[in-house]
């Protein structure tokens, strides 16, 4: 069994932030993770990325941000980073809003290797992975990753893992058909 950790990136998504979230504690979704490991698959992307799907019994702790947009919807852009140290650009976010019970949950683990070789690995080697996103969806559908992401990874830039295997322009078109119709609840 390989060592779980959790990366210090993925503790913003909590229960009081604009993010998908886990409403359990960091150690039970590191057990949670264990106990679903032999259903972990690796990214079509990148071989150190790790998806591990959540069991259906798990997903009343899962709760997500990410809501359909309509004609009443409010929106508010800002300019800012994800993170300090990263490029800032334009970040839209839904007014108004609760995150809803998730319909299906993925946990992101990155290998330690894999953040070292962006610079983002603990400075001590605690875990052989860590986990740095928790993707919790409102429905079955798969939701792709945003297409800021997408091209943050492509080009290699701070805070993006440059795919192994790059994204087709099938995947970026349909992101940005995506995410064209959704966006994340602002800050409560």
């Amino acid at each position: 069994m390989a060592r779980i950790g959790i990366l210090d990136f993925v503790k913003r998504q909590t229960p009081q932030s604009r993010f998908n979230h886990f409403n359990q504690s960091w150690e039970s979704l590191i057990t949670l993770i264990e106990s679903q490991w032999a259903h972990r698959q690796v990214s079509p992307h990148h071989s150190g990325v790790l998806i591990v799907p959540m069991p259906t019994s798990a997903l009343p702790h899962f709760w997500s941000s990410i809501v359909p947009l309509n004609e009443e919807s409010r929106l508010r852009a800002e300019f800012s980073p994800r993170v300090a140290g990263e490029a800032p650009f334009i970040q839209v976010e839904v007014l108004g809003g609760q995150k809803v019970q998730a319909q299906r949950a993925d946990i992101i683990l990155y290998s330690h290797d894999t953040l070292a070789q962006d610079g983002d690995a603990p400075s001590t080697r605690e875990a052989d992975y860590y986990v740095v996103s928790i993707n919790a969806y409102a429905t079955a559908e798969t939701e792709p990753i945003s297409p800021m992401t997408m091209a943050r990874n492509f080009l290699g830039l701070k805070g993006g893992t440059r795919p192994e295997t790059p994204y087709s322009a099938e995947e970026f078109a349909h992101a940005i058909l995506y995410w064209s119709h959704h966006a994340r609840l602002g800050e409560p």
